[in-house]
Parts: structure tokens; C-alpha cells; sequence
């Protein structure tokens, strides 16, 4: 069990996200009175940016995915199931409520012994990324815009219409415009992972993987054109109990990690089903 107690290692995952289209990561209505309807999110200072959160959400709903096709066919990492519950539903949460209720009771006063049963019965997902009764050991931080120079423009305004669904064309009345962020900006990615086992990085680089060969869209309206880009520049660092004081006082710098080999090694560690 990884918990925040001591510390145990820490992994730096850095990225650029090249935009190959535009970016639509939409923030409340303009106060503005020439304002869009619905623009981008934004610094005091101006410049667009992708909130963590947001990434955070595509990265892990990815990571769910391939756990329960992992899970289906039944393939495993040495000695533990791999596995997504459903976080958004109550009743299908690895923990639910009454669940966490009774573990409580089951515990006693022990707090050591009801972090380790909720632990237990915590899905591979909610361990990494959080879930109501477990800390995210994976902090993604806001990417913040990294060419602002090159750019010709920071933001666009694109025109929209609501659909009638029973007749499939423009509703009369309900037209409107969304700002985005042009195509070719680049946004800065940081990720921090805490007390995390090799193999748990290797499965969060799979979906690091997907978004650098350019099939994971970030932001809204992706499955009408906005939000597909690439990563580019992955590295991934790597600070232990050996090094943790040298990296603490700077006097030398994180293990480098090579993320393929990170992948290569999380996959032949699997077993019970079929796998690249």
C-alpha cells in the first residue's frame, strides 16, 4: 500500500502539447459586452491555458478504459486485479458509501487499519487517481501557454447552431459563438506522481502514448474538429529515497527515465491474457 506517509519517490513527467486544430477549453459566459458567447479560459494576463483538471479528466478516463478491457480479459500484473469501478456512479464505486461506513466500523479507532481496508478495496484507478476516500498520488498542473511569441493570434471566434434532433437540421433561434485557441500553440505539461510503483507510471504513460501519437483530444466539441494535437518532448524523471537529498538541497539533478522502456516493462510484467 503507497500512501503519503514518508516518502517514498517521486516522478516528473514533462510534456509539450502541440495543437494540430483548435483548442476549445471553454470558461463562463464573457462579461464583455462584444464578448463569445462561451470563451476560452484564461490567465489574469490574458494568455489561454488548459486547466489541470481537464487533462487530468482525459488522461484518466483513458486509463479506466484500457483497465477494464485489461480486467475483461482477464490479464493481470503479478499477484493484483486490474481494474476501473464506475467513480461517477454511486453504486458502482469500488467503495461506495455504506461500504466505507462499514469498513470504519470493521476498523475500530485503527486509522492505520481503515486506510489499509479501504486500500483493499479500492479499484487500480481510484489508488492512482483519487477517489472520495483515497488522496490522487498524480498532481497535474495547469499547462500554460508556451509559444505565446509565435502565435498571429491567441484566440479565435468560431459560429455555432443548435441542431433539431427530429428534423437534423438548424434550429430556428439558436445560433451562437465560441472562442478557441488557434492551431499551432503549444502548451507546457507538468505532471507530479507520488509514492508510485514503476509499473503505475507505466500505466499512466499509456495514455500519454495515445495523446503523443495524436489519438487523445483534450477540451470540448472534440468530435466536431477542436482539441486534437500531439505530444511532443515526454520525459519522465525519477527522484528515490537514494537521491531525495541531493535533489532536495540541488546539488544533483532527477534520475532520467526513458519512457519506452518504462511501457516495455509494464507490459511484460503482465499476465493471465493476451498483450503487446
Amino acid at each position: 500500500m503507497n500512501t503519503f506517509w514518508q516518502f517514498e519517490n517521486r516522478w516528473l513527467i514533462t510534456a509539450t502539447l502541440r495543437m494540430k486544430t483548435v483548442l476549445s477549453v471553454g470558461s463562463r459566459a464573457s462579461l464583455l459586452p462584444a464578448g463569445s458567447d462561451l470563451p476560452v479560459i484564461k490567465t489574469p494576463e490574458g494568455d489561454p491555458f488548459i486547466p489541470g483538471s481537464s487533462l487530468k479528466g482525459v488522461v484518466r478516463t483513458y486509463v479506466e478504459r484500457v483497465l477494464r478491457t485489461l480486467d475483461g480479459m482477464n490479464t493481470q500484473h503479478p499477484e493484483q486485479r486490474l481494474w476501473a469501478c464506475d467513480p461517477l456512479d454511486e453504486d458502482r464505486r469500488c467503495v461506495t458509501g455504506a461500504q466505507k461506513k462499514a469498513l470504519f466500523e470493521q476498523a475500530g479507532e485503527d486509522d492505520a487499519r481503515f486506510t489499509e481496508l479501504i486500500w483493499q478495496h479500492s479499484c487500480t484507478a481510484c489508488r492512482l487517481f483519487g477517489s472520495p476516500w483515497l488522496a490522487s498520488r498524480v498532481a497535474f498542473q495547469d499547462a500554460m501557454l508556451a509559444n505565446r511569441e509565435s502565435l498571429l493570434r491567441l484566440t479565435e471566434v468560431r459560429d455555432g447552431v443548435g441542431i433539431d434532433r427530429d428534423l437534423g437540421s438548424a434550429k430556428t433561434g439558436i445560433k451562437y459563438d465560441f472562442e478557441t485557441v488557434p492551431a499551432g500553440a503549444e502548451f507546457r505539461i507538468t505532471i507530479v506522481v507520488e509514492n508510485a510503483e514503476e509499473w503505475e507510471v507505466g500505466l499512466l504513460l499509456l495514455a500519454l502514448e495515445a495523446m503523443k501519437r495524436g489519438e487523445l483530444p483534450v477540451g470540448g466539441k472534440t468530435t466536431r474538429g477542436p482539441g486534437w494535437g500531439e505530444l511532443v518532448d515526454l520525459k519522465v524523471q525519477h527522484v528515490g529515497k537514494d537521491n531525495l537529498l541531493a535533489y532536495l538541497t540541488e546539488t544533483a539533478q532527477p534520475e532520467q527515465k526513458d519512457p519506452t522502456q518504462l511501457l516495455r516493462r509494464f507490459s511484460e510484467q503482465l499476465n493471465g491474457g493476451s498483450h503487446a
